[in-house]
């Protein structure tokens, strides 16, 4: 499903510098659409727990509905001011939209470490793994996909689109300073270490064949294989985040058919894109000036892995514990 939407995209524009654009408004507004769809299906997780914090806060002593109304302008104003604060520094720190994208990485690479479990436990995923092998596996992954990353944008910078202001060398390796053939070196020794890791002792046969995977695609090198396929990095970022995206619509269509599910799951998941496909919209529309300005400000990698941030810190909260009964169902 991922392979098909960029397909399309990468069969309709072959140019990687026309197809970018494209790429990343298709993409983030899908994108958006599952960061809003998060955000409302934890919303009374979240409104419990911060509800028992306000009564035990100063605000507690207000009528109810004051207290929750100057909490949340409290959280949005703080919201605001990060947000602020890391646009701004993105010109002298292009690495922190680098650690937010190891992050969105590690995030998608858990869940869906995490999905068997859930398809076995009435659809319901557990909470974030301590499991050694299951860490070793994400963060394998994750540092495969962020050497090809690395190495695409080391090749077109300017695609990055804000994620390179001071040059690839500083965004690549996560670590300020480093080189980028260091980078990729370093990517894809902790994949090659974290597959030796899922092969030590006797083992149970898919941890086994993840660790063989990580230590072979280890063996490539990512700069040659952006250079034989011409991939950039709007394709690598596009594949990695539909990936996570549509793992996530075939769950959602698997949690309909369950009895109790919402009988209008399919309106709800058009009502949690209407406001990204209005700014996609808007983008569109608006004079070219405008409509630039609002894409690079949500509809480009840095702004948006922002947020994707906040919604790794909410789904990671809002997970449930399993029963252990259940569990081994």
């Amino acid at each position: 499903m991922a392979g098909a939407i960029w397909g399309a995209l990468a069969l309709v524009f072959s140019d990687p510098a026309e197809r970018t654009p494209w790429i990343y408004r298709t993409v983030l507004t899908l994108g958006y659409g599952h960061l809003v769809g998060g955000a409302l299906l934890g919303r009374r997780g979240i409104a419990g727990r911060w509800g028992a914090r306000i009564a035990g806060s100063p605000l507690g002593a207000l009528p109810p509905r004051l207290g929750a109304g100057l909490a949340a302008g409290l959280g949005c104003a703080a919201v605001a001011f990060l947000y602020s604060g890391y646009t701004a520094a993105l010109d002298a720190w292009p690495i922190a939209a680098g650690v937010l994208l190891a992050i969105a990485t590690w995030h998608s690479a858990e869940n869906d470490l995490a999905l068997p479990l859930a398809y076995r436990n009435g659809l319901r995923l557990p909470p974030v793994s301590s499991d050694a092998d299951t860490q070793a596996a994400a963060l394998g992954i994750t540092a495969l996909v962020l050497g090809l990353a690395a190495a695409a944008l080391a090749a077109d910078p300017v695609g990055g689109h804000g994620l390179a202001a001071a040059g690839p060398d500083a965004f690549a390796g996560i670590v300020p300073g480093m080189r980028i053939d260091e980078a990729l070196l370093a990517a894809r020794c902790a994949a090659a270490l974290a597959g030796c890791f899922l092969l030590r002792g006797r083992s149970a046969y898919p941890r086994e064949r993840l660790g063989l995977g990580l230590v072979f695609a280890s063996a490539v090198d990512p700069a040659w294989l952006c250079a034989q396929t011409a991939l950039a990095f709007a394709d690598v970022f596009a594949l990695s985040t539909l990936y996570h995206l549509a793992s996530w619509w075939v769950l959602s269509a698997e949690r309909s058919r369950v009895p109790r599910s919402s009988p209008n799951l399919t309106a709800e998941v058009a009502a949690v894109h209407a406001l990204p496909a209005l700014m996609l919209g808007a983008a569109w529309v608006l004079p070219t000036e405008h409509g630039a300005r609002l894409a690079a400000s949500l509809l480009s990698p840095a702004p948006y892995l922002f947020w994707s941030l906040g919604h790794v810190i909410q789904t990671a909260g809002s997970r449930r514990r399993i029963p252990p009964r259940e569990r081994h169902a």
